[in-house]
């Protein structure tokens, strides 16, 4: 096996290209090929980012299990985001939300309406809770394009790594650069040719946005322009960063 060695990061305005490391660290990325396929497996309900090959911090929770007072899971469970907005599917975790997770009260599964969801070239029908585990570190959903073959887009929050570890931690990707969106700093990241991610800072956690595309294949900085889109009309959804 070629050994790998691990570079001191360097910020950059432009995108720069890297040597990929390991790519097993964060919740959301891994390789985009083996993603794809997993989560057509795991999320039987769409077709494809995601970097979301989440890790999670919890125990699988049966659909069936019993609930208190004799309730069934979607009664006894928490269904509405922090603003009242109902999910878009039906979750069985009764700790989707949790300390590992409540470092923003953003959610993202409720930020944008269907239609806004359409606009995007999203399908809202699509829609996939990324958490597969009860009080997993990942919150968030999952989307395929609608007119995109094996084409997906994810966007998920967690506690852990924060956003100040991110930025830190990005020599692993094979290119990097920074933008600028309302003020606030984004990270714009790729592991390759499949797939591209921005992370953005909402009050002391990162939401990372991660799109992928494993056929017809377009230039990275395309791919890059459906990612950045969708932060750009999420972020004024989110709360500011905090200090």
């Amino acid at each position: 096996m070629q050994k790998r060695v691990l570079l001191r990061p360097r910020p950059s305005a432009t995108p720069t290209t890297r040597r990929p490391l390991t790519l097993d660290r964060s919740d959301f990325a891994r390789r985009p090929d083996r993603i794809f396929r997993t989560l057509t497996i795991v999320y039987a309900a769409i077709a494809a980012f995601a970097a979301t090959g989440c890790a999670v911090d919890g125990e699988p929770r049966s659909a069936t299990t019993a609930s208190p007072l004799g309730k069934t899971p979607s009664e006894a469970v928490r269904q509405n985001d922090d603003s009242g907005k109902r999910l878009p599917f039906t979750t069985t975790f009764p700790d989707r939300w949790s300390r590992n997770n409540d470092g923003t009260k953003y959610e993202p599964c409720t930020a944008l309406t269907d239609a806004e969801l359409a606009d995007t070239g999203l399908d809202p029908h699509s829609v996939s809770d990324i958490a597969l585990a009860n009080r997993q570190t990942v919150r968030g959903c999952l989307w395929q394009y609608a007119s995109l073959r094996n084409s997906s887009l994810s966007q998920g929050t967690g506690n852990a790594p924060t956003f100040e570890e991110r930025i830190t931690d990005r020599d692993w990707y094979k290119t990097s650069w920074d933008i600028r969106i309302d003020g606030r700093l984004v990270m714009v990241d790729s592991t390759g040719r499949y797939d591209c991610s921005t992370t953005v800072k909402s009050g002391d956690a990162p939401v990372v946005t991660i799109v992928m595309r494993t056929a017809d294949l377009i230039p990275l900085t395309e791919l890059c322009k459906y990612a950045i889109d969708f932060t750009r009309r999420t972020i004024p959804k989110m709360e500011p960063p905090a200090p």
